[in-house]
């Protein structure tokens, strides 16, 4: 009877996909807004908990966690898909079996900087700081004490000591606990609202969400391999979707063959392959068209204005929610 049940669990065995998720931050809500918009609809049993599924594919699972854990879990196979900030990665990313698959997923964007007291008023540069740094060795508040030091070092700045602080860095330097800070800022805002000031080249990094795998773990399992794949292929194409628009209108032509030949007299009205073309048969008893295109983000604005030279009638332009095309080499995205 053992070995009966035995047999009976190891044949429902499966060997899930699992990815992290942001638990908390800023990138939570938007993470799963994103997945969601991407077709995955992700869906937990209560607000609390740190697990989720897909109805997308069953063989997925959705853990929740915080930013700084997630790379581990990806590295030891805890998970094998994980979300988070770029910055939270290369801060906190010291292992092998980690990779970026995709560096910019469109959202969380925000920059890490290097912001001083306002009071300095002769210091606006990295150059400015580090000559002052020559007469006083600096006090640097920062959760990024990685990235501030290769920063430091590459711009020459030699006199410093870091702060690691796990609080409100802004308010360091009007606490005393810090001379300056290294943080990340979406707008800038509560930076300057701690009478702080951002260097002109105090940019260290621009950052926003990013995913990262352990391809090794995902290849190793034809299962896992199937439902990344899967994934990989929706998300990319709400990420390419965001490059097109279709465009819908109607037309006065003698003909198709002619209708064809005025449109490819416009480079915007080429569409990514060509005009989808139909007869409308109207009562006014005109030769009207139907014509349905794809264009980029670049050619919109020039699309509208050749139609409008061209007379069209009743342009409507569509937000695309996915486009898939042959440039999405999803496989070649997993075995890199």
């Amino acid at each position: 009877m053992r070995n009966y049940l035995f047999l009976i669990n190891l044949i429902n065995y499966r060997i899930m996909l699992t990815i992290a998720l942001p638990s908390s931050g800023p990138l939570y809500q938007s993470t799963i807004e994103f997945f969601n918009n991407a077709g995955i609809t992700i869906k937990k049993s209560s607000l609390r908990s740190y697990t989720g599924t897909t109805s997308f594919d069953d063989n997925v699972k959705m853990i929740f966690q915080r930013q700084t854990d997630i790379p581990s879990s990806i590295n030891n196979e805890i998970a094998d898909i994980g979300v988070m900030g770029l910055d939270r990665y290369l801060e906190n990313n010291d292992f092998s079996d980690t990779n970026i698959i995709i560096e910019k997923m469109g959202y969380g964007q925000c920059d890490l900087v290097v912001a001083v007291p306002q009071k300095w008023g002769a210091i606006n540069n990295i150059k400015d700081l580090v000559n002052y740094s020559v007469e006083k060795k600096l006090k640097i508040a920062t959760k990024y004490p990685n990235q501030t030091a290769k920063y430091l070092n590459k711009n020459n700045l030699e006199s410093y000591e870091i702060v690691t602080t796990s609080g409100s860095v802004e308010v360091a330097p009007e606490m005393g606990l810090a001379d300056m800070i290294v943080d990340i800022s979406s707008t800038g805002n509560t930076i300057r609202a701690n009478n702080l000031k951002i260097l002109d080249d105090g940019y260290i990094l621009f950052s926003e969400a990013t995913m990262i795998a352990n391809l090794p773990s995902i290849n190793k399992s034809n299962e896992k391999f199937e439902s990344a794949k899967k994934i990989l292929r929706f998300i990319l194409g709400y990420l390419n979707s965001k490059k097109f628009n279709t465009i819908i209108f109607n037309i006065n032509s003698k003909n198709e063959n002619t209708l064809v030949d005025n449109l490819n007299k416009y480079s915007s009205l080429r569409g990514v392959i060509g005009p989808t073309i139909a007869k409308v048969y109207s009562s006014d008893q005109k030769n009207w068209y139907a014509v349905t295109l794809i264009v980029s983000n670049e050619n919109l604005n020039a699309a509208i204005n050749d139609l409008d030279e061209l007379a069209a009638e009743g342009v409507t332009v569509i937000e695309n929610k996915l486009v898939f095309n042959k440039t999405l080499n999803v496989d070649k995205l997993l075995k890199k």
